[in-house]
């Protein structure tokens, strides 16, 4: 049982405990409970009501009250009675939490007799409707405070942060209090006969179910909803016009059910703006798809040969690759026979599709399937880019064994294509093999290799495989190549790569290819447009304001400062720092202002 504080005891007790009387006690305690219900509770709770005492006890606060009232109202028939029974109805109703607690008002009602003889009650219990509902539990800005919060965050969030606060209430308590307050909200909307334009328009209650599509009803003017019905057909719209008699407009989507309707209604129909532009960007959209690919290839490089159509009269042009390049370029990349056929095809389609040609008509001209062209163009700039990156690669590792060469040094996996590399390979440091590094790099230097090297780590406690030798040897010829390092063998002279001349693989002319999705067109268009909008207006705005300006009126320079910087919030300090210092001008126009003010 939890421990329960009596505010009134303790007060009385500490003031007798001072020497005060019971009578000054009293008044005394009467003067705290009414400065207390003035400072927490003013304005909430009726005038009739007096605050007698406090309880806390772990979890809640309770405060007790009592009616003073002279006559109450019969809520059966309205009439009004001032004869008590002196009898009373003890009402416990919650409040907002305060301080992690629930906090409850106990109200000792009144009973009074009725004296209307066509009351079919003989007594009745006072209310109080501006402090709670009828048979309400809670009061009236508890559950503003819960409608709040759950429009904030919504119905179970709304709990949890009440709970935590010390409310007591439930997801489908607060959903009941939010459909009542948006019937009295409706019931409001109902009644309006100011609804000039009537705008409508369909959402669905679970996203992609048409099923749940209902109809959003909204005061065009004044960009309010006024319902939300169930349905889209034209007996729905029907039904919530003919409420809203004074609407002369009927703005919609230009739906078959809407547009029915407003005929029906004999309304003013307008395509609302939203659906306008909708409209419009999707004739764009449709005109860029007709005249532009879904993926535009986008050339660059002096590789591509621009060509003038024989068969033209406007003089258009189509970009080609000399087949002698083509050839040149698969040999440099040691391409396959499959790859080096796709690479060709790839650049066979690249010169169709500048000459204009549709993609079925490049698939009978190239005698492949449709789909073999569609799978063409979307790998088109990866297999550019792959054959680019084979040559360079090329380049790089003859260089590199050149280099290497020329410094009599070898290092570690240079007579293998085994490399160690990604992003889960461990460091050497981290290797099985690393207590045995002096042994290792000692035996590497001095001619061995991870075979050569194992039965020696094996003689010295290495219970690790031959294998994790060689790929701790590899990993530190990565990591520090000048401590692995070793002097290189004399060997019979070998050329680096046959067929493959370095010099003439870099001569070979640029050839590059990227893709650009049509919708990145789009927006890029959009986005031009709006500048360049933006640039139009400001310039028309600027040669407005300098034809109004009079000719010996100087502009204002760079840090003058705006009117409302008079009557601004900001301190001198700040306002410095933002528009920068007055000058004597400023200072002199503002002194007249004052100087006008006060004497008016």
């Amino acid at each position: 049982m939890e421990h329960v504080i009596n505010w009134k005891d303790i007060f009385t007790g500490r003031l007798s405990e001072a020497g005060f009387s019971e009578d000054e006690i009293t008044t005394i305690y009467t003067v705290e409970m009414d400065l207390r219900e003035f400072f927490e509770f003013d304005g909430m709770m009726p005038g009739c009501l007096r605050l007698q005492n406090i309880e806390r006890g772990g979890s809640s606060i309770i405060y007790y009250w009592e009616s003073e009232s002279n006559e109450a109202v019969c809520p059966h028939c309205n009439a009004k009675s001032s004869r008590e029974t002196h009898d009373f109805y003890d009402r416990r109703v919650q409040d907002i939490p305060q301080w992690g607690m629930t906090v409850y008002h106990v109200i000792r009602c009144k009973r009074y007799f009725c004296h209307s003889e066509d009351c079919g009650k003989d007594r009745f219990v006072e209310r109080f409707f501006e402090f709670a509902d009828e048979s309400a539990w809670v009061t009236r800005r508890f559950k503003e405070f819960c409608i709040e919060r759950s429009l904030g965050c919504g119905c179970n969030r709304a709990e949890r942060e009440i709970r935590a606060e010390g409310g007591v209430v439930s997801d489908d308590t607060i959903g009941r209090y939010l459909k009542a307050k948006a019937t009295g909200v409706i019931e409001i909307n109902m009644a309006r006969d100011n609804v000039k334009v009537l705008s409508v328009d369909d959402i669905n209650l679970r996203k992609g179910d048409k099923s749940s599509g209902c109809t959003v009803f909204i005061d065009a003017e004044a960009h309010k909803v006024l319902i939300i019905v169930r349905g889209t057909t034209k007996e729905a719209t029907k039904r919530v016009m003919e409420l809203f008699k004074s609407a002369e407009f009927l703005s919609s989507d230009r739906a078959s059910a809407y547009t029915s309707a407003g005929s029906e209604e004999e309304k003013v129909q307008v395509a609302d703006r939203f659906h306008l532009f909708q409209n419009a960007q999707k004739a764009v959209k449709d005109a860029l798809a007709a005249g532009i690919p879904a993926t535009v290839l986008v050339r660059d490089g002096d590789g591509w040969v621009m060509v003038a159509k024989a068969d033209s009269s406007n003089g258009d042009t189509y970009y080609t690759v000399p087949e002698e390049t083509t050839e040149e370029r698969i040999k440099f990349a040691e391409l396959t026979p499959a790859k080096a056929e796709k690479y060709r095809g790839t650049l066979k389609l690249i010169e169709l599709a500048d000459k204009g040609m549709h993609t079925a008509d490049i698939a009978k001209e190239m005698g492949i399937p449709y789909n073999k062209v569609q799978q063409l163009r979307r790998s088109a700039a990866n297999t550019i880019r792959d054959v680019n990156e084979r040559i360079s690669s090329k380049i790089a590792k003859i260089n590199e064994q050149e280099a290497i060469e020329e410094s009599g040094l070898e290092l570690p996996g240079a007579n293998s294509e085994k490399t160690v590399a990604g992003d889960r390979v461990k460091p050497a440091r981290e290797s099985i093999v690393e207590p045995f590094r002096e042994t290792v790099v000692e035996m590497w230097k001095a001619g061995g290799n991870h075979r050569t090297i194992y039965p020696e780590l094996q003689s010295q406690g290495y219970t690790g495989s031959a294998n994790a030798i060689y790929q701790y040897i590899l990993q530190l010829g990565k990591e520090m190549p000048e401590e692995i390092a070793r002097e290189r063998k004399p060997k019979a002279e070998k050329k680096l790569d046959e067929g493959f001349d370095p010099a003439q693989a870099k001569e070979l002319p640029e050839l590059s290819l990227d893709s650009v999705a049509r919708d990145s067109i789009y927006k890029a268009v959009l986005k031009e447009a709006r500048l360049s909008r933006t640039t139009e207006k400001e310039a028309e705005s600027k040669e407005e304001a300098d034809q109004e300006r009079p000719k010996d009126e100087e502009p204002k320079a760079k840090g003058s400062r705006p009117a409302s910087s008079s009557s601004s919030p900001f301190s001198a300090k700040v306002l410095d720092l933002i528009y920068g210092p007055e000058d004597d001008t400023e200072k002199q126009e503002k002194k007249t202002v004052d100087v006008k003010k006060n004497c008016t």
